[in-house]
């Protein structure tokens, strides 16, 4: 009974231990929980525990290149530059003592020479101008001066047969002259077809006895002011066999009926009725003179049209008298048939005679 007891006691002492070291255990994870929770704030959200970044150091400048002018090419005299130091001076130096005692008799024996490789050289050191000047080498100054001498012995020979070579510098300067006429001549085209005309006149004579030139003709039928008598005329020029074109012609004044209603001073009032007006009839229209707004009903061509209108406006309740005027109308041309010669447009209109209409042959 003893044994039991006892055996019962040490149990419950080993487990009063155990969940005294889990609650210890426990505790130290809260409290290592609680440490991490607070390192990861301040060092996230505060700089207290975060290293600071040190500056950057300033980068050094790139080293700029810099670009030198090529050398002299071989055998191309005047494009030398001024030297820019005492060596250089020194390299050029046999350059100048060799170039004057190439050819000493030859030059004195050509005067047109020293214009002509002037020239040349004036020329040639327009473009070195605009070029960087190159620094000459001594082995390129040395062709140079070797190129100069052979050079001059070409320009001093010459003179020797300028006079007989004259007609062609002068061939030449014509030819140089022909493109730049003729660049003249794109740029004034009204010279161009004045030269023209001058030059076609002589041709367009005609010589008595001979036959007219042939060329395009066209008959016309008729003028017309009246879209219906031109419509009847287009139906009879169609049915004699022709094509027939409607032309805009010229302005001709016509005798005109128009229908007179009032006349105001105001512009306004003149404007009312004439608003009044335009519920009878859509050809009413305002005429201005000085000071004065007549009103019109309408202005017609035919002494019947401006009569039945006059008539139908009375009987809605408007007087209006009738006056006569001129006035510049538009006309119409009636055309047909393109004819090469002028015996076909004469028989073009024989048949169009025939077929009761007028025309009259007119060249293109």
């Amino acid at each position: 009974m003893d044994f039991k007891f006892s055996k019962d006691a040490e149990k419950h002492t080993a487990k009063q231990s155990a969940s005294g070291e889990k609650g210890r255990q426990n505790a130290l994870l809260l409290l290592l929980l609680v440490l991490v929770c607070g390192y990861s704030y301040l060092y996230f959200f505060t700089g207290l525990i975060r290293p600071q970044q040190a500056p950057k150091p300033a980068e050094a400048p790139a080293p700029q290149v810099v670009k030198k002018p090529l050398p002299t090419p071989a055998g191309q005299p005047g494009t030398e530059a001024p030297p820019a130091g005492g060596e250089k001076k020194d390299a050029a130096t046999p350059v100048k003592a060799e170039s004057p005692k190439a050819v000493p008799g030859e030059a004195a024996t050509a005067p047109g020479t020293p214009a002509a490789v002037g020239g040349q050289k004036a020329d040639q050191a327009r473009p070195a101008e605009k070029k960087a000047a190159p620094v000459p080498t001594p082995q390129a100054a040395q062709q140079v001066a070797e190129a100069k001498p052979e050079a001059k012995p070409a320009a001093a020979k010459k003179p020797a047969t300028a006079p007989e070579k004259k007609p062609a510098a002068v061939g030449t300067e014509k030819k140089a002259a022909g493109p730049k006429s003729s660049e003249h001549q794109k740029h004034s085209p009204a010279e161009l077809k004045t030269s023209q005309a001058v030059a076609q006149k002589p041709a367009k004579k005609p010589v008595a006895g001979s036959a007219a030139p042939a060329g395009k003709w066209t008959v016309v039928v008729g003028n017309y002011i009246l879209e219906d008598a031109m419509a009847t005329d287009l139906a009879r020029v169609r049915k004699a066999g022709f094509k027939a074109s409607v032309q805009p012609g010229v302005r001709k004044k016509a005798p005109m009926n128009r229908l007179f209603l009032a006349e105001f001073a105001d512009r306004h009032a003149a404007q009312a009725e004439l608003e009044k007006l335009k519920r009878y009839t859509s050809d009413a229209f305002i005429v201005d003179q000085g000071d004065k707004h007549a009103v019109y009903a309408g202005s017609y061509l035919l002494d019947s049209r401006a009569a039945s209108e006059k008539e139908r406006l009375a009987a809605a309740g408007l007087t209006v008298a009738v006056r006569h005027v001129e006035v510049p109308i538009p006309s119409k041309n009636l055309i047909t048939g393109v004819f090469a010669d002028k015996g076909a447009a004469e028989t073009a209109v024989r048949k169009l005679k025939e077929a009761g209409l007028s025309g009259a042959y007119i060249r293109q």
